[in-house]
């Protein structure tokens, strides 16, 4: 019922975003964006629910400002990169992009969230890519990334290392920007350990512990504890076969064998109970809908326009790669919906709004 009153309410809010005028988006970018940061300063004030602070409170009403900041924080970027691309150097404007999401970062991470701090990073890339800032270059913002990541077993990171190093020669650079990065990454490899020990939670360690058991070393997964929600969401994929059980005949979701069945693990339920079949389908409408939107995006000559819908693709596109990832098991659970489907308020109207903004860019600017 509730969220059937949120289909309702995005409805009019899809409406509402066709009788907008453009510019508006443009004008009030930065306006917006600071009030982004006062909203999200205003939930770490309100009573935590779940361990978490993400909600802004107004009696039986919850309203969570980061969702909505996905939105601005694409008009943010999009106005600085589109107003400054001929002015800063590429360097420049990739520090400066990356600044500008990480006031809104901090705090969500202070809530703790970091699913959707995530979000609000990865735009970055594809919208500054879009924009003619070369892949060469960015390449060096996402190698330390790697580096992070592969430290996490001392053998994987020593292969990366050699790799990198051959990397950055393939695309010769200069000796000097070579000896830098290679020492920027070797300090995120370290930065690994504080992360470890300082920054992530216990469930965050037992989500990611149990991710890396599952993959090299099953037979020692903590099946009935931490891994118990991925488990039964690979069951559930798994016993759906290829036309599903039927509709509401799934047992692992009304069996309550699956215990967050509505929100961010949804298509294991359609899995189970449509099959491969839904799925796909599902999968194939949204990749429709994303390649008419970019082939859309080439076609506008405001810049600012065009970096909105790419930047709302890919948040999309993220938001759906992500989370079937995590439901199949091939990436850690961080607490991502999937768009229209997964149950949530927030995250519902969020996607609307996208939607009628990209509708409304392309039917007034094209």
């Amino acid at each position: 019922y509730k969220q059937f009153v949120w289909l309702f309410c995005g409805l009019l809010i899809f409406i509402f975003f066709q009788f907008v005028r453009n510019q508006v988006f443009y004008e009030y970018a930065y306006i917006l964006y600071l009030i982004l940061l006062l909203l999200i300063c205003v939930t770490l004030f309100m009573p935590a629910i779940n361990s978490s602070t993400r909600w802004i409170l107004i009696g039986s009403f919850q309203f969570q400002p980061s969702e909505f900041g996905k939105i601005i924080i694409i008009f943010a970027l999009a106005r600085f990169i589109s107003d400054y691309k001929d002015t800063f150097k590429d360097n420049q404007l990739i520090i400066l992009s990356f600044i500008i999401c990480l006031f809104p970062l901090l705090l969500i991470f202070k809530q703790p969230d970091y699913g959707t701090g995530l979000m609000y990073l990865l735009p970055i890339l594809p919208m500054l890519y879009w924009s003619g800032v070369k892949f060469k270059i960015l390449s060096l913002y996402i190698l330390p990334i790697i580096s992070m990541l592969a430290a996490m077993n001392l053998l994987t990171y020593y292969i990366w290392m050699v790799f990198l190093i051959f990397v950055l020669i393939y695309h010769k650079f200069r000796l000097t920007t070579i000896i830098f990065n290679f020492f920027i990454n070797i300090a995120f490899g370290l930065f690994n350990a504080y992360a470890w020990k300082y920054l992530l939670k216990d469930y965050h360690k037992g989500r990611i512990i149990d991710f890396m058991q599952s993959i090299f070393n099953p037979e020692n997964s903590n099946l009935m504890g931490i891994g118990y929600q991925a488990f039964q969401s690979k069951v559930a994929i798994g016993s759906g076969g290829f036309w599903g059980k039927g509709f509401g005949e799934g047992t692992q979701s009304y069996l309550r064998f699956l215990p967050i069945k509505d929100s961010d693990f949804i298509l294991s339920v359609i899995s189970e109970e449509m099959g491969l079949f839904m799925i796909v389908t599902i999968v194939i409408t949204f990749l429709v809908f994303l390649y008419f939107v970019i082939d859309y995006a080439q076609r506008l000559f405001n810049k600012f326009y065009s970096l909105c819908l790419i930047g709302f693709c890919s948040i999309l596109f993220l938001h759906i790669i992500i989370n079937m990832s995590m439901v199949s098991g091939l990436f850690p659970v961080i607490g991502l919906p999937f768009p229209f489907i997964s149950y949530g308020g927030s995250f519902m109207l969020t996607c609307f709004t996208m939607v009628a903004i990209i509708n409304n860019i392309i039917n007034n600017d094209l």
